[in-house]
């Protein structure tokens, strides 16, 4: 027997769970199948914190994030849960070039920020070791989402507008039937679900679906590991109220969270280059390399904060060449649309990624450009 749906989301992470409230709450009937527990995120989706920040230099990275922000505040509202917390952020880096290519992106948004050049920027935040060679950035539009409780709250508010969701549902088969035809989904214990609509957000999972398509990409899954420390001295400086979260772009890329909700700083290397080759090979065992690593980050430049290291959480990034998102339909099957390539960037503007899947398979237009996320950048068929 086949169950009938308008729209099928294959993926229970953010970007899937937000994609389905939003149809559900279109009018759409709406199943969501999940592979894994649907309160317990195992790709890019694990972890307490995520962070929020519209400092971006390409127009479409700033609509993204300036359209989730409204959004995450209509979930609030949807759900009665506090979900993103602007306490500031931080862009620091060590070219002047590169901090002022950011201002003057800024100021032609007209947002306001702080620029600081050099030991200013030390003054104002003396958690930091001075250092005449760093620029910085202040936006009071940067924060904290409560990653957790977003899942949560975006699984309430889908089952609020009736979305079907079925966890520990493994799709091991698609069958479109044809260019704007029914769609046949099938999962691991042999029910086959048709759908007019289908919606794939399946993170690090969404190769293996795609080659089902004909759809092959160049992505690459990588393990990725964020640490807590609790400061050795002088915490209060720590707190969101003193401490915005911040990104550092130097030899490393390296960013940061205040003292929040956790005893302890949490800090991470972005794209830190452990390639899996397939998904066994992930592991939530912390790397110890990659925690002596950090802590030698933070002796350099923020001292009073490396003291003892906890919570370690791993998880894992879907990397495209280029570092960009996918959001698209699929060559000769318009009602198929496909999220993947977060890049271990999604989560904050995961909001209006999701209208914008919705807008896909429904309307066949998005308010926003998303030319630059195109399947077409890659070669059809590509081997990975």
């Amino acid at each position: 027997m086949q169950d009938a749906f308008d729209v099928t989301v294959v993926g229970g992470g953010i970007i899937g769970l937000l994609t389905a409230w939003q149809l559900g709450e279109s009018g759409k009937h709406t199943l969501l199948l999940e592979q894994h527990e649907i309160s317990s995120p195992q790709g890019s989706s694990r972890g307490s914190s995520r962070m929020y920040g519209d400092t971006h230099l390409r127009d479409i990275d700033f609509h993204l994030a300036r359209d989730s922000r409204y959004l995450w505040r209509e979930l609030e509202r949807e759900t009665g849960q506090e979900l993103l917390y602007l306490n500031g952020g931080l862009d620091i880096t060590v070219s002047r070039d590169s901090i002022m290519e950011i201002a003057a992106k800024l100021n032609s948004r007209r947002i306001p920020f702080d620029l600081f050049e050099g030991a200013a920027f030390g003054r104002k935040y003396p958690q930091w070791r001075r250092n005449s060679k760093t620029y910085a950035i202040y936006s009071p539009n940067g924060g904290i989402l409560r990653a957790d409780r977003c899942i949560n709250a975006a699984v309430s508010a889908a089952r609020k507008q009736k979305v079907v969701i079925r966890d520990w549902s493994r799709v091991v088969g698609i069958d479109p039937e044809g260019p704007s035809k029914t769609v046949l989904v099938k999962i691991s214990s042999g029910k086959i679900y048709r759908t007019q609509k289908l919606v794939i957000a399946a993170g690090p999972w969404a190769q293996r679906i795609l080659m089902r398509l004909g759809v092959g990409l160049p992505l690459d899954v990588s393990q990725e590991q964020t640490v807590y420390f609790a400061p050795r001295r002088n915490a209060e400086l720590f707190m969101p109220e003193n401490s915005p979260v911040w990104d550092w772009d130097g030899s490393e890329f390296v960013y940061g969270f205040p003292i929040f909700e956790k005893a302890g700083i949490k800090i991470a290397f972005h794209q830190d280059g452990h390639h899996l080759k397939n998904l066994r090979e992930f592991r939530k065992t912390p790397s110890e390399s990659v925690i002596k690593r950090l802590r030698a980050f933070l002796n350099r430049h923020m001292p009073d904060a490396a003291g003892e290291a906890f919570g370690v959480t791993t998880c894992l990034y879907t990397n495209t060449p280029d570092d960009d998102f996918v959001v698209d339909t699929i060559p000769g099957f318009p009602q198929i649309a496909v999220f993947t390539g977060d890049n271990g960037r999604a989560f904050h503007c995961a909001p209006a990624i999701s209208r914008t899947l919705k807008e896909l398979v429904c309307e066949r237009k998005t308010k926003i450009n998303i030319s630059p996320f195109s399947l077409k950048r890659f070669k059809r068929g590509q081997d990975v």
